[in-house]
This record gives structure tokens, C-alpha cells and sequence, in this order.
């Protein structure tokens, strides 16, 4: 198994360089990278809007896994605080909508004063699947 972790600042911006992690860890362990990607990115992007992250200062930190053959496993650790909810509107509050879509298993664990933990897995099989599909022109 590869594992690897980094801590980001709390800034929106960060969020891009969180995708940027994420990618060059799976290197081409991966097969479809762009859905683990896009579970980084939402994840990180929720620390960083609904947490005690996004505050001057904050900071949240995204890890890694593959289980080549097996399973990828992604997660944001935030720094707590009660989650600031909105309203789902065009372009805010379906975050986790789409990593329930595209996870096969997710969730979250912590509380509001040690922080949060969410995160996501794909099973490999579910990925070569995807990958096969998109090569064929499917979604």
C-alpha cells in the first residue's frame, strides 16, 4: 500500500493545490484519476467553506492511499468547528452529493473540537469499469 498526506493553508486557493497532490501521488496507480481527483477537491473545498479551516490561519490536510488491485482512499481532515451550511444553490452545496455519487463508501468522523474527517473510497474493480467506459465514449 502508498500512503502519503500534506497540510494545506485554508484558503480557497489551496484547494487546486490539493488536486495537484492527489494527482502526482497516483502517478498511474490509478486508473480513473480524474474521479479521485474530483473526491480531493470537493473534500478539500468543504474544509476550507464549512469548517474552522477556512478562518485566517486555518489549515486542513488531505491524504492519500492505494491499495493497487484493491481500493483508493482519499480524506480531508479539517480543524473542527460547527459546519457552516448554505443553502444548495447553482453553484454551492452539492459537494457532498457528488462524492456520494462517485465514492463507493464514505463518511465522516471527528467532532467540532478535535476536527473533522471525511473521506471517500473507490474500489478498484468500480474504477476499471469507469476507465473501460470512458475509452468506449460511455460516462
Amino acid at each position: 500500500m502508498r500512503q502519503a498526506e500534506c497540510r494545506f493553508e485554508g484558503d480557497a486557493a489551496q484547494v487546486r493545490a490539493a488536486r495537484r497532490f492527489v494527482t502526482g501521488f497516483l502517478g498511474g496507480d490509478w486508473l480513473d484519476s480524474d474521479a479521485a481527483v474530483l473526491l480531493a477537491s470537493e473534500l478539500a473545498a468543504n474544509a476550507v467553506l464549512h469548517s474552522l479551516s477556512g478562518r485566517p490561519g486555518g489549515k486542513f490536510t488531505v491524504r492519500a492511499a492505494v491499495k493497487p488491485g484493491e481500493y483508493l482512499w482519499v480524506e480531508v481532515e479539517d480543524e473542527g468547528g460547527t459546519w457552516i451550511t448554505q443553502a444548495a444553490d447553482g453553484e454551492c452545496g452539492r459537494g457532498l452529493d457528488i462524492v456520494a455519487a462517485i465514492a463507493d463508501e464514505w463518511g465522516r468522523d471527528g467532532d467540532p473540537v478535535t476536527g473533522w474527517v471525511v473521506w471517500a473510497r473507490l474500489r478498484a474493480s468500480r474504477s476499471r469499469a469507469r476507465a473501460g467506459q470512458e475509452g468506449r465514449g460511455g460516462s
